[in-house]
């Protein structure tokens, strides 16, 4: 597959995908899904490979879903935004991946650019990286599993307020709040996120497997009945919008 909107540059046991859509601050797009899928696929098939970093090109992490595409545009997929195996269920393939997964927000991030790095491993943000989950403005459910991933990370009354109150952050109040596990100057995210993918370079990937497997089942909640739920959610919304019942 030939790449459009992402760039993947391999080095020894380490893969770096870049989003690269500068122009637009990297939007997602369903292009930018089903191409993040097949890389993904591809790094996890990798047996040299042990860990991803996932990263932006230019100022921006990624500024969420593209606006021509929350206006109903069609991919070169030929996909609707949500339509796209990224958003419908590859979470799950990500928190089985046999390596271990890395965010490196090198700017602002916004919806998606955020949720999509939930079901990582670990997170970096630059410190004056401006975060916003933005969902509730835009009438949307959070998607991507965000509503089992932000209570285990920041506790479910933290996730309400982030969610429907705060919705905007510095990459610094971020990590003081424990949605990344880091915040650094914008000149050093990708030197930080590098020496965690070296850390696990030399351990076998059966072993990284077993403990992001581990992991994931221990913690408290259920990652397919959290998909289920947003899925119902999203259409009670929609149908309420559509029948004007939630008007006051």
């Amino acid at each position: 597959m030939v790449y459009q909107d992402i760039r993947v540059e391999i080095e020894g046991a380490v893969a770096v995908v870049q989003l690269a859509r500068e122009a637009a601050l990297n939007a997602y797009t369903p292009d930018m899904g089903e191409e993040l899928v097949h890389a993904y696929r591809a790094l996890g098939a990798d047996p040299a490979i042990r860990a991803i970093i996932l990263t932006g090109s230019g100022r921006a992490f990624c500024a969420g879903a593209d606006r021509a595409s929350l206006a109903g545009q069609r991919g070169r997929c030929g996909l609707l935004l949500g339509e796209e195996h990224f958003i419908t269920g590859f979470v799950q393939e990500l928190v089985a991946l046999p390596c271990l997964t890395i965010a490196a927000m090198n700017g602002a991030a916004a919806g998606i650019g955020i949720t999509a790095t939930l079901g990582m491993d670990l997170r970096v943000a630059a410190e004056d990286a401006k975060l916003v989950l933005n969902f509730a403005e835009l009438g949307i459910m959070p998607g991507l599993g965000s509503t089992l991933f932000l209570p285990q990370l920041l506790g479910p009354a933290r996730a309400r307020e982030l969610l429907l109150c705060t919705r905007r952050l510095s990459g610094a109040q971020a990590a003081a709040m424990g949605l990344v596990n880091r915040a650094v100057p914008a000149a050093e995210v990708m030197a930080v996120a590098q020496d965690w993918a070296r850390a696990v370079a030399g351990l076998p990937r059966e072993l990284i497997a077993a403990f992001r497997e581990g992991l994931m089942r221990g913690a408290e909640g259920n990652l397919p009945a959290a998909l289920q739920n947003e899925q119902r959610l999203m259409a009670r919304i929609r149908a309420e919008s559509t029948t004007g019942s939630n008007a006051p």
